[in-house]
């Protein structure tokens, strides 16, 4: 069995591009389920316990950047270079898998009506992604993703459903075979594998607006992205259009 952690980057909304990061990223981290509860959750934990004496930190992308909350210990320049130092060392030595899609939302309104959903969008190539990866494995996919209020789930769960019955190039059989579960969780609830989704979201949308620009964070990791034939690009990363 494996499970998947789910969060985004970016605002998915096309009434209103924040012209300083036009992107929407949607990233899970997919794990072995029993290495991830043996493991990886222990080994995240006890990073947060090393820096702020407790375990029910939430590590956020924003948060970390701009040291904010308890993340305000990150201004003493010897703590903050220890602490990027041991985060980054901590997701090269985990043992997971990131997919990822991402929107240009400039380029999607330029060329596609308003009515075109990034954050569905995203969740479609993520799927797609998802079914590949697991090939001809008899291997089930859990997926946990944040919970964006109600309504928003809700569209999210029939969208889910839509992809298992067939909307896809995949046949149902192949899809409600490999996809096993799908649940929204608060970020309140200390998830430790989707504020690892977190982390790895941003430096992929950084990535995408400026390629060629310094970007330690993503160069951690594109070690992580799904490959084929050495390639991640259509298999563990996808942009649109």
């Amino acid at each position: 069995m494996k499970v998947a952690f789910l969060d985004e980057s970016g605002d998915h909304s096309l009434n209103k591009i924040d012209p300083s990061y036009p992107v929407f990223v949607l990233a899970g981290c997919i794990f072995d389920f029993d290495y991830y509860n043996n493991t990886a959750e222990p080994q995240i934990m006890a990073l947060k316990q090393k820096y702020f004496k407790r375990n029910d930190i939430i590590l956020r992308s924003y948060d970390i950047r701009k040291q904010k909350n308890a993340f305000n210990i990150l201004v003493d320049k010897k703590l903050r270079e220890a602490f990027y130092t041991d985060i980054n060392e901590l997701i090269l030595s985990l043992n997971f898998t990131v997919i990822a899609a991402a929107i240009n939302k400039t380029s999607l309104k330029n060329q596609y009506s308003d009515s075109v959903n990034p954050y569905h969008l995203c969740f479609h190539f993520f799927f797609e992604r998802v079914i590949m990866y697991l090939g001809k494995s008899n291997e089930k996919m859990l997926l946990r993703i944040e919970s964006r209020e109600t309504h928003n789930d809700k569209k999210l769960s029939h969208e889910y459903e839509l992809f298992r019955a067939g909307s896809s190039r995949f046949p149902p059989k192949e899809t409600q075979a490999k996809l096993a579960d799908l649940s929204f969780n608060q970020k309140t609830q200390n998830i430790a594998g989707m504020q690892l989704a977190d982390l790895v979201a941003y430096p992929i949308g950084k990535w995408i607006m400026n390629n060629d620009g310094e970007n330690k964070a993503f160069k951690i990791v594109e070690k992580k992205l799904h490959q084929k034939d050495g390639k991640y690009m259509g298999y563990g990363l996808k942009v649109f259009p």
